[in-house]
């Protein structure tokens, strides 16, 4: 865990500085990249119907100089979502970490991070929900319909509370697995969707390489 704040520390650092997050990205040298680190929040994000309270909803707070998103949503869940362009063939996993405050305990409540790793023949994205559930096993796997998310529970239950969590999704294997075809060339970006009730934290995301992440794992 100290050696990932590291690497995240380092990695948020240099590529602040050495690129942007256009998608003309090394590919080539198989770095990680870094996928937001919210510098560009509000304004390179969505939301749901042009939710007016977006960043009522979610904020960027600061940790030890390390960015990261808080959503602390109370009544109404909004989705928000940023279109980042990077190539999942190259950087195959997605990884991230979430820090739980607060989670009803009654009802079904979920945390969730989008992924679309492509779009369908009319530009619809085609999305991926990696899920912290309050009540669904990790592991279960979701889907409500043709049109609708797949959807991975990845963490279950109200705990652990204040404590960072990391996760590494495989996230264009879970592209082939879900829709029978390879992820596009081109990512097409992520998002939030957090239940009423929920306070929870979100760090900088990253893509890497398979190999990178075993290596990242280690440690």
């Amino acid at each position: 865990m100290i050696f990932f704040k590291i690497f995240l520390s380092i990695l948020a650092i240099s590529l602040i500085n050495t690129q942007t997050l256009s998608g003309e990205h090394a590919h080539s040298e198989k770095q990680p990249i870094l996928l937001t680190d919210y510098a560009e929040f509000p304004h390179s994000w969505k939301s749901r119907n042009e939710h007016p309270s977006m960043e009522k909803l979610y904020e960027v707070h600061f940790e030890k100089n390390i960015p990261y998103l808080k959503a602390n949503i109370e009544t109404r869940p909004q989705r928000i979502f940023t279109k980042i362009s990077w190539d999942p063939l190259t950087h195959p996993i997605i990884t991230w970490k979430w820090r739980l405050h607060k989670m009803p305990s009654e009802g079904e409540k979920t945390i969730a991070l989008y992924v679309s790793l492509g779009t369908d023949i009319i530009g619809i994205p085609k999305i991926i929900k990696y899920l912290w559930s309050s009540n669904h096993p990790e592991g279960k796997e979701l889907n409500d319909g043709f049109f609708r998310p797949h959807e991975l529970v990845l963490q279950s239950g109200h705990a652990p509370i204040g404590e960072w969590v990391t996760e590494y999704a495989t996230a264009s294997e879970d592209y082939k697995r879900y829709f029978g075809m390879e992820p596009d060339k081109s990512a097409y970006g992520i998002g939030f969707l957090v239940s009423p009730g929920i306070e929870v934290d979100f760090s900088p995301i990253v893509a890497v390489p398979e190999k990178t992440s075993r290596q990242i794992s280690k440690n």
